[in-house]
């Protein structure tokens, strides 16, 4: 028997849209993501530890963060999300516009709550899978990043003895412009 929970059930509603969007998406833009994330956060730690169990190409943000961009840009990914500070996330869409990204999703998070930043038009859905998984956001955002097109219905981790980051922390997605 399948056990569902309310969480459950509501992150997979939510993601209908986003995944029912994404064959376009796909298509122009090919399956390969990028997930980016600040080993010195514990979310970033999380987000690279979710990433990295769904398959994902997780890089960690280090050294001159306007080089390090311009290297992981150099192989085109189709979708780059990321965990990290506000400066961090700045500096790394600015170099990322300059290579044809735009953002799409900006995701806050402080402590154990997520709240939705900005969302662009098709891209909803995917702040509203991120706010339903609650204190699991982190885990969320990599699990969709690692795999765009696929339903992940278990969205929740453990949240036991986990170390939650003291001030905010930001959670991203950019994508090739239309």
């Amino acid at each position: 028997m399948i056990r569902a929970t309310r969480r459950n059930v509501l992150a997979g509603a939510l993601a209908v849209p986003t995944v029912a969007g994404l064959a376009h998406w796909r298509w122009r833009h090919g399956e390969n993501s990028l997930l980016l994330h600040d080993p010195s956060l514990a979310a970033g730690r999380r987000f690279a530890d979710a990433g990295m169990a769904q398959g994902g190409r997780v890089l960690a943000i280090e050294g001159d963060r306007v080089r390090f961009t311009r290297m992981a840009l150099e192989r085109k990914p189709a979708l780059i999300a990321g965990v990290s500070r506000h400066a961090d996330a700045l500096i790394i869409e600015d170099v990322a516009r300059e290579a044809g990204y735009a953002p799409v999703a900006t995701l806050h998070g402080r402590r154990d709550q997520c709240a939705i930043g900005n969302c662009r038009p098709g891209w909803q859905a995917l702040g509203r899978l991120a706010d339903a998984a609650g204190g699991d956001w982190v885990e969320a955002l990599a699990a969709y990043a690692a795999k765009p097109g696929e339903i992940i219905a278990r969205t929740a981790g453990s949240s036991l003895s986990r170390r939650l980051d003291a001030g905010l922390v930001i959670g991203w997605v950019l994508a090739p412009k239309a």
